[in-house]
């Protein structure tokens, strides 16, 4: 490879861009976080080049996936019955007593690429969304670490699992569903939303009385 892509967010990349740098010196290593970033990235220069996107909720079409000349990869931040969008929540509203990350080829439709591996870990008892969404990072991280030399100097695809997806594969549209509660919920379940949807800055649930809507807003958030 002459050009390695990582696709993620600014923080991840303060994590993974060194790393990448030191076993590929000889490799043009660079760093996108938006769909627009990544299509200017593949039309320029589509040979020789490998992606992998990490943790990322980018959505790469198969447009720009069949201009570049192999497998592209995905570090997803869920294990396999986790696929989809904010696996973490997934997990803390089911009560998941294991958790973890999914290496994957990339495919037309997200979380349905043949598996290449799989880190599990457990998660500690009564993990919220925070909780298991910093298992499953860590785990990422791992998973990374492990395959970075490969997915920069293999020109082959890597070997494929013999792990499957299973579960349903969530969408966004489903968490803001769940954050929106009718009065009538008991305190089990709000508690249980709250935990698995609302718990880390920035979320938030609503419920509607007499034709106004309130919202409940996660603490250290104005």
């Amino acid at each position: 490879m002459s050009r390695f892509i990582l696709l993620t967010g600014t923080f991840e990349a303060q994590l993974l861009m060194p790393h990448l740098g030191q076993l590929g010196h000889d490799i043009d290593v660079v760093h996108v976080e938006s769909y627009d970033g990544l299509n200017e990235m593949i039309i320029s220069h589509p040979h020789q080049t490998r992606l992998l996107a990490f943790c990322s909720a980018v959505i790469v079409p198969s447009r720009l996936l069949n201009h570049l000349p192999g497998p592209s990869y995905n570090i997803h931040p869920g294990p396999p019955n986790y696929p989809g969008r904010h696996p973490e929540s997934w997990g803390a509203y089911d009560g998941a007593a294991r958790f973890g990350a999914t290496l994957h080829e990339m495919a037309p439709r997200v979380d349905e690429g043949a598996i290449i591996d799989v880190e599990w870990t457990d998660i500690p008892p009564n993990s919220g969304q925070t909780g298991v969404g910093l298992v499953a990072f860590r785990a990422a991280l791992r998973v990374f670490a492990r395959w970075a030399d490969r997915l920069l100097h293999d020109t082959a695809p890597l070997p494929r699992s013999s792990h499957v997806w299973s579960g349903r594969k969530t969408t966004h549209a489903q968490l803001e569903a769940m954050c929106r509660v009718t009065p009538d919920i008991d305190v089990t379940e709000f508690e249980r939303r709250r935990r698995a949807f609302a718990e880390q800055a920035g979320s938030r649930m609503s419920v509607e009385l007499h034709g106004r809507e309130f919202y409940y807003t996660a603490a250290g958030v104005p």
